[in-house]
This record gives C-alpha cells, sequence and structure tokens, in this order.
C-alpha cells in the first residue's frame, strides 16, 4: 500500500483539483481564437492564479497555518467577511459538486447497469454510489485523498500519454498557426479559461496536511498547477491541430463534450475511444476529490462540529438532492462559478491581506507590485462573469 507523502501527495492534488472540465471546455471554447491567443490567454491566467495562491498561503500563514477559509476572514474581516466567504464558498462547491457527482453517476451508471434492479433507475444508483464511494474518501480525510489521488492521477496520465500517441501524427502545425477572428472574443471566454485553473478552495487543508513550510508550499502550488497547465496547453495543441474550422464551430455552438470526443476519435483505433474516455472519468473523479476535500474542511471548521459524520452529511446532501431532483441546475450556477472563484481565490485574499498589512500582522504586502495587477484581474474576471453568464 502506498504510504502518504505531504509533499508529492498535495502537488498531486493540486493536480487533479485543477484538471477537470477545463480539459474538454477549452477546445470547445477556442474556435475562432487560434491556438496563440488561447495558449498566451492561459498562461496568464496560470501565472496569476498562481500568485493568488501565493498570497492566500502567505494571508494563512500569518492568521494561522491550516485555518480554513472561514477563520481566516472572520479574525481580519468580521461579519462580513465571514458572510462572504460562506457565501461565496458554498455556492461555487455546491455547484460543482452537484455537476461532478451528476457526471460522475451518468458515467458510473454505465458500468453498473446490469447489476441495476429493475425498480431503481440506473442514472440515480449511478449518482449515489459515486456520492457514497468517493464522498466517503473525501470525508475520511486528506492522507486518504492523497494515496487515491496518486493512484487516480497516474492512470489518468497513461490514458492521456495513449491518447497522444494515436493523435500526435495527425496534428496538422498549419492550423496552429490561424489567427483569431476576433481578438475581443477572448474577454468572453476568459472567466472559462479561469475556472480551469481552480485549486485554491483546498491550499488551507493542504496547508494543513504539508505543515507552515512557506518554500515548500510555494514550489508545490507553482508545480502542482503548471503541471496542468503543460497538459492543458499539449492537449489544446493536439485538438486544434486536428478538427478543421466547420467541426469547431459545431463542437462549439453545441457545447457537447460527447460530440468533441467522437469528433477526435473518428476513424482512429478503438484503444483511442477508451483512452479519452478513461481520462474523462479520472479528471472528474480527482476534481471531486479536492473540491470536496476543501469544502468538507470549511464546513467542519465554520460548524465547529465534532463529528466527520455530520459534517459529512451538510456537505455531500445539498448537491445530491440537485444531481438527483434537479440536475439541470447546477448549469445555471456553474455560469456564475467563476465569479465565486474570483471571490474566494483572488478578492478574498487580497482584501484579508490587506487587513493583515493594517493591523501590521504583515509589514508589507507580499507579491510587490503584483499585488495590484492580480487584485484588477481578479475584478475583471468578476465583471466578465457577471456581462456573460
Amino acid at each position: 500500500m502506498l504510504k502518504p507523502s505531504p509533499p508529492i501527495g498535495a502537488t498531486l492534488i493540486v493536480a487533479g483539483t485543477t484538471i477537470g472540465a477545463g480539459m474538454l471546455a477549452l477546445p470547445i471554447i477556442s474556435h475562432g481564437l487560434g491556438f496563440g491567443l488561447m495558449a498566451l490567454l492561459m498562461l496568464l491566467t496560470w501565472g496569476l492564479m498562481a500568485i493568488a495562491a501565493l498570497f492566500t498561503l502567505e494571508a494563512n500563514l500569518a492568521i494561522k497555518p491550516g485555518c480554513s477559509l472561514f477563520v481566516m476572514a472572520t479574525e481580519t474581516l468580521g461579519g462580513a467577511g465571514r458572510l462572504i466567504a460562506v457565501s461565496a464558498m458554498l455556492f461555487l462547491f455546491y455547484a460543482l459538486l452537484a455537476a461532478y457527482i451528476a457526471g460522475g453517476g451518468a458515467q458510473l451508471s454505465q458500468y453498473i447497469s446490469f447489476i441495476a434492479p429493475d425498480s431503481i433507475p440506473e442514472n440515480q444508483l449511478g449518482i449515489v454510489l459515486f456520492a457514497l464511494i468517493f464522498g466517503t474518501m473525501a470525508a475520511a480525510g486528506i492522507r486518504y485523498v492523497d494515496i487515491c489521488n496518486r493512484l487516480l492521477f497516474l492512470f489518468m496520465l497513461l490514458a492521456f500519454l495513449v491518447a497522444l500517441v494515436f493523435l500526435s501524427p495527425g496534428t496538422s502545425f498549419q492550423k496552429l498557426q490561424s489567427l483569431p477572428n476576433s481578438p475581443w472574443q477572448g474577454f468572453v471566454i476568459l472567466p472559462v479559461i479561469f475556472t480551469s485553473f481552480g485549486y485554491h478552495g483546498s491550499i488551507p487543508s493542504l496547508i494543513a496536511y504539508v505543515g507552515p513550510r512557506k518554500k515548500l508550499l510555494r514550489k508545490i502550488f507553482l508545480l502542482g498547477s503548471f503541471l496542468p497547465l503543460l497538459i492543458y496547453l499539449i492537449w489544446l495543441a493536439i485538438a486544434l491541430g486536428q478538427l478543421n474550422d466547420s467541426t469547431l464551430a459545431s463542437i462549439s455552438e453545441n457545447g457537447s463534450v460527447s460530440e468533441l470526443v467522437q469528433a477526435l476519435s473518428h476513424n482512429k483505433s478503438s484503444c483511442l475511444t477508451t483512452a479519452l474516455h478513461i481520462f474523462t472519468d479520472l479528471a472528474l473523479i480527482t476534481s471531486f476529490l479536492g473540491v470536496a476535500l476543501g469544502l468538507f474542511d470549511f464546513v467542519h471548521s465554520a460548524t465547529a462540529s465534532s463529528s466527520r459524520l455530520k459534517t459529512a452529511f451538510l456537505v455531500y446532501l445539498p448537491p445530491l438532492a440537485i444531481a438527483l431532483l434537479i440536475p439541470d441546475a447546477f448549469v445555471i450556477a456553474l455560469s456564475y462559478a467563476a465569479l465565486a472563484l474570483a471571490v474566494l481565490a483572488i478578492l478574498l485574499p487580497t482584501m484579508i491581506l490587506s487587513k493583515l498589512r493594517q493591523n501590521r500582522t504583515l509589514t508589507r504586502l507580499p507579491g510587490g507590485w503584483l499585488f495590484w495587477p492580480t487584485l484588477a484581474f481578479g475584478v475583471v474576471v468578476s465583471c466578465l462573469s457577471l456581462l456573460f453568464s
């Protein structure tokens, strides 16, 4: 059995949480922009989100290493900060968990259809089992998430490499040199790119796991988020180098993930289709584990509960009910995900840091001149999310 290794495990939890829906969303939204502009926007977003993670790290260590965002906001911003933290965290993470449970349940139902009783809809059984199995892993604690996530990430990476072997020979570098039809379209899709680099809700849990080792944690957040960036860029280059404009336009208009997978695997080996499905399944699970871990520790701290079972009910019952009763409701909520993430990842940490400086807990704001561009980026993403949701 694998022994938990905090530095390695934390790095892979960051990477696994980040790699999720963005893996398939990025090629879908890239029509008309071209690989060059998409890559530039992704690099910019990754850099500023990494800086924002370091801001959260700095604030967390200054207040109480490993404390939740609830404690951080309460200690520095009072009742207003606590309300903002709770509202943004619950809105974003319940929406994400509902999406992951609904999507994961649909995928799981395909594998268990042969044992499902006729009286129970297969999809509903898959949803319940997905929440029960993987929710239990997250509720058990970060050490168990570490072990499970490392195994899943390894198989996910292998599936990705298999897909690259089949897709790389058909990649046209000429298609990657196309210029954007309208550069202003980048503003419209910036919130989607932004949410593709979100892992910040699990930062307090990772600090508690690794310990208050600032230099090591900085490396963990930078490397853990850079790995998804690298995979995103390779995947985007392969996808855009494979598909023609008409196919990309159709996929972009419909927003269909299944259509994207079908287009990439058309007239190719069945091994490719299998690898793509394995990759997307595992990417969803690792993202679920990271989000569930962050929300679990947040709720556990906010309620001051001594029972992990009671916390589990508070964490999983609302998104499970949404996935079972109103499975399409999370789509509307997810359209505002960038706004909630901007609050959690950028706006709230920068407000906390400013307050700490006023209280002279910190003598200066970390990041120097990068503090204000990062704050401005969070404001821009929030406004774009409201405008185009």
